[in-house]
């Protein structure tokens, strides 16, 4: 959350998540989604800079998830043809009754089991 200072000295926490524009106009204001403004006290340098810690600390950038590291360039993929990184499954394979174990016998096609 953003804990920043409206005009008449009051604080107010902003979710980050929601701040669509900030402008300096000369006022600080804060742009939500939803088109709701918020003017407040700091700069927008300051805004800014909140807005970066904020965001830090729950592990993103300042613009979407944290990038993953840095790569030599090439691109390696697993045997299944995917980047590696990914989890790669065995191909699909269709499987018969008898591999199964029901042999001859379905479910519910059997002798009766204490019924009529």
């Amino acid at each position: 959350m953003l804990k920043l200072t409206r005009l008449d000295h009051r604080t107010v926490a902003i979710n980050p998540d929601h701040v669509a524009w900030v402008e300096a106009t000369p006022d600080t204001t804060l742009c939500l989604l939803g088109d709701r403004k918020v003017i407040v006290r700091e700069s927008l340098d300051e805004v800014v800079e909140r807005f970066v810690t904020a965001r830090a600390r729950v592990g993103c950038t300042a613009f979407g998830v944290q990038a993953a590291p840095p790569s030599n360039g090439r691109r390696t993929t697993s045997i299944s043809g995917r980047p590696s990184g990914y989890p790669s499954a065995p191909a699909p394979r269709v499987v018969g009754d008898d591999e199964l174990g029901f042999g001859a016998r379905r479910l519910g096609a059997g002798e009766d089991e204490g019924g009529e």
